[in-house]
């Protein structure tokens, strides 16, 4: 009698043993799964500040190097880093409540600049039509106009 009592308590031990063991392996799984997602899906881009134009050119040669020749201009420019100086033509709202910053150009289009972050009223106000900026942002494209993502204002000089 005494023997069936101590295999069932080592059995319940082994049990335990068991849950505790398969506990720990799916802990030690489920953090190294939420880091591997965490580094590969989740970061954020860099902020533009900290990132290095590729290219800086004049707004009304960058516009034209599209008009001329689309393919060219996109393996050049898509998804690079770029600044564009050129005369302020509007400021309008995306569908995001993001500011969008067109510039000039002699072409039919302009270029398109959506701010990495919201401006102030203050900020947006301070800018005027014609003057001359300094843009940095990532090229994504040519639709008519040439698209400009994650915008910054640098200064001009």
């Amino acid at each position: 009698m005494l023997g069936r009592g101590w295999r069932k308590r080592k059995l319940i031990e082994l049990n335990i043993m068991k849950r505790k063991t398969f506990v720990l392996i799916a802990a030690v799984l489920a953090i190294a799964v939420g880091l591997y997602v965490w580094q590969n899906f989740l970061k954020t881009a860099p902020a533009m500040r900290k990132l290095e134009a590729e290219y800086r050119v004049n707004s009304n040669e960058f516009y034209a190097e599209f008009e001329e020749n689309e393919d060219a201009a996109n393996e050049k420019y898509v998804n690079r880093i770029v600044e564009i100086i050129g005369e302020l033509e509007s400021i309008e709202m995306n569908e995001g409540s993001k500011p969008v910053i067109n510039l000039k150009t002699e072409g039919f289009g302009m270029i398109k600049f959506t701010m990495e972050s919201n401006l102030s009223s203050g900020e947006l106000n301070e800018l005027e039509l014609n003057s001359t900026l300094l843009i940095r942002g990532e090229c994504i494209g040519y639709l008519l106009d040439v698209l400009i993502e994650r915008s910054i204002i640098l200064d001009p000089s």
